[in-house]
């Protein structure tokens, strides 16, 4: 396979990854809408675990990169890269956590729901570190298209997670006011 093709792999593995992880968490985000639950969360699930794999190759194409080879550590260890270290680590970082997500998303029963729902909220983290990767050390980074996508992505993010958290903010007033009306009666 030519080095070009390697280099246009890396970059479609690793747009893939940020559109399937931004997806996600769009739909982590629908199914807490009322009505909205039917096929979400296994629809959250699996693209979730795409985009894990989709990683996955993503990193692997980087050893065989011409340009900018990785080694397997500067892949596997964060800070460790030769070419942008810092933004490297965020790829790297990122991918890890997303792992730690899945895992307990896997062992939610076992671990329990209040500690799988304070370390699920990491995937917000994720999203931003795959976010900042992309927009600073991805080589289309500067074309429109691009810029548009990550513009774009991270506005819908921003405001579904404030209409999911004003919801949920609601929900909790609404389940406190009927506790104080039933103590009441």
């Amino acid at each position: 396979m030519s080095w070009i093709w390697i280099w246009i792999l890396i970059r479609v593995t690793g747009l893939t990854a940020y559109v399937l992880l931004t997806l996600s968490i769009l739909a982590g985000i629908i199914k807490h809408i009322p009505g909205k639950k039917w096929r979400i969360l296994e629809f959250h699930q699996a693209i979730g675990q795409v985009a894990l794999v989709t990683i996955g190759i993503h990193a692997a194409l980087l050893i065989f990169d011409q340009y900018e080879p990785y080694t397997i550590e500067e892949i596997l260890i964060p800070f460790m890269a030769s070419y942008h270290p810092i933004l490297s680590a965020m790829g790297t970082i990122a991918a890890y956590l997303l792992v730690i997500v899945i895992v307990t998303s896997n062992f939610m029963k076992v671990i329990g729901r209040s500690l799988w729902k304070k370390t699920h909220y990491l995937v917000f983290l994720v999203w931003f570190l795959s976010l900042a990767h992309g927009l600073f050390l991805g080589s289309d980074s500067s074309t429109s298209w691009a810029i548009w996508l990550y513009f774009t992505s991270f506005l819908v993010v921003l405001c579904s997670t404030f209409y999911m958290i004003y919801r949920m903010k609601k929900k909790k007033a609404i389940a406190s006011a009927r506790k104080v009306s039933v103590t009441q009666s």
